[in-house]
């Protein structure tokens, strides 16, 4: 057989039944094995998420894809109306602050809505000094680094996420884990303080197992119920594997996959560091007696979740339970009381953790039209710390601020000839850059090489004084 034959298999096509009459339904075609084209092959199994948990797994959803496949000029120009969404909405606190007559807050909001206004008005130029005139100089925004900026956050993200993936070297069993608590009707700084706490405590009980990894706080607003919800993604390398789907094994007197025992241990620990119903963890230097009380007050917790779950299988899913109103109510209760969510799943796509985890940076973009949420956040967040890095990753530096005067925020801008060696020339004003299709910002063609800059004033510290002779005209070519 030849190579072109050996490239195409035979495939029998089983054609769609005719009806044989008007108004007969047309018979679906068969579904056994031979329909498949493969012995044994499981439809079921090939429309199954390649995850641990079947029903919330990290894969790529289609609004994923799509925000992937957008340049980064369509991303840029997405982020600019977010900034100016938001400094409407921040304009309005600072107007109903001065109407009210509270000058020391209206000071203060006129203060942010300045900084994140000029936000990328300016552009610092460097030109390489080994190859001249041959390679175009680049640009690098100064940025307002506001905490509640898009544009600022959206930088903030995309080199952090890179920083991230690259760290995935380091990882041999990476895991992302979801910690959540009920909805607030208010935040302040105290509640993202306590939730660290309780983090680095449940990440201290799994030190044996969870070896090192970073974790965010992310802070959501439902404007229906107007509550917040703060949770926290934990990106872990784990001791081992996550135990495969078809493993089973015995917890609380019935048989439970070994991955949904692990959940549950995992969310019996975080529920008991939240609330006091349950008592604390067994030390692991306890008494026998102790662990023993341990592992019992755990599988008492299943048991009684079992009891008083909300769904159960049937017609080949999970549905809600058929029970009178006033079991249904104490079920809720017990479970709002007794149950947290926590979410447990293996890492298959570094790109979508990483995403996962750095969320919490352009999160704001969800509220950045209500004023009332915006004032409350930022207030909230102020000096807050909302990434960590812990264990095997403790000391990298995810969430940091840019400084244009250094060039190694910026990436590998390395000149034509492979070095980077770039030199200060000034500073522009906006309409002197543009945006490649690679996301930099360079100097337009009409910018000579030798100019020291269009803006007469520098903004920033440590920028030489341009002479008096530097002017925008001097920047412009002749025209022959």
């Amino acid at each position: 057989m030849s190579a072109i034959a050996q490239a195409f298999t035979m495939e029998t096509r089983v054609a769609p039944s005719r009806p044989s009459r008007l108004g007969t339904r047309r018979r679906r075609a068969p579904q056994g094995r031979a329909a498949l084209g493969e012995a044994g092959a499981s439809r079921s199994a090939e429309r199954r998420a390649p995850s641990l948990d079947t029903e919330k797994q990290l894969a790529t959803t289609v609004k994923e894809w799509n925000e992937s496949q957008k340049t980064d000029g369509e991303l840029y120009r997405e982020q600019e109306a977010l900034r100016r969404q938001l400094n409407s909405s921040i304009h309005k606190i600072w107007q109903d602050h001065a109407a009210a007559g509270h000058e020391e807050a209206a000071a203060k909001w006129e203060k942010v809505w300045l900084q994140i206004y000029n936000c990328q008005s300016e552009w610092i130029g460097y030109r390489a000094s080994c190859c001249g005139a041959r390679t175009t100089p680049i640009a690098v925004p100064i940025g307002c680094n506001h905490r509640l900026c898009p544009v600022c956050a959206w930088h903030r993200s995309k080199v952090a996420r890179v920083r991230i993936k690259t760290m995935f070297d380091r990882l041999t069993h990476p895991v992302l884990i979801t910690l959540t608590i009920p909805n607030k009707d208010s935040i302040r700084k105290h509640d993202f303080t306590l939730f660290r706490q309780r983090v680095r405590k449940f990440i201290a009980q799994h030190k044996q197992w969870i070896k090192g990894g970073v974790y965010s706080l992310e802070t959501t607003y439902n404007r229906q119920e107007k509550t917040w919800h703060i949770h926290c993604h934990i990106l872990a390398d784990v001791a081992a594997s996550l135990p495969s789907k078809t493993e089973k094994i015995m917890l609380a007197g019935e048989k439970t996959y070994a991955f949904t025992a692990i959940k549950l241990r995992l969310e019996f620990d975080w529920m008991r560091i939240c609330t006091a119903g349950w008592g604390k963890k067994a030390k692991k230097n306890a008494s026998k007696m102790r662990q023993e009380g341990d592992v019992y007050d755990f599988e008492s917790w299943v048991a009684d979740g079992r009891q008083m779950r909300m769904k159960e299988w049937r017609n080949g899913g999970y549905q809600a339970i058929q029970a009178s109103p006033t079991v249904l109510a104490a079920r809720t209760k017990w479970n709002a009381k007794n149950r947290r969510v926590v979410d447990v799943r293996p890492v298959l796509d570094r790109d979508g953790a990483a995403r996962e985890v750095l969320k919490y940076i352009t999160k704001v973009a969800d509220f950045s039209d209500l004023p009332e949420a915006i004032e409350v956040f930022c207030d909230a967040v102020r000096g807050a710390r909302l990434i960590q890095t812990f264990g095997t990753w403790y000391g990298v530096k995810l969430d940091t601020v840019f400084d244009p005067e250094h060039m190694d925020d910026w990436g590998e801008m390395k000149c034509a000839c492979g070095l980077n060696c770039w030199e200060r020339m000034g500073v522009f004003y906006r309409r002197d850059v543009e945006m490649d299709k690679e996301g930099r910002w360079h100097l337009k063609r009409s910018i000579k090489h030798t100019c020291r800059g269009t803006v007469p004033r520098p903004t920033i510290r440590a920028l030489d004084a341009p002479p008096e002779e530097s002017d925008e005209e001097l920047c412009q070519m002749e025209l022959r």
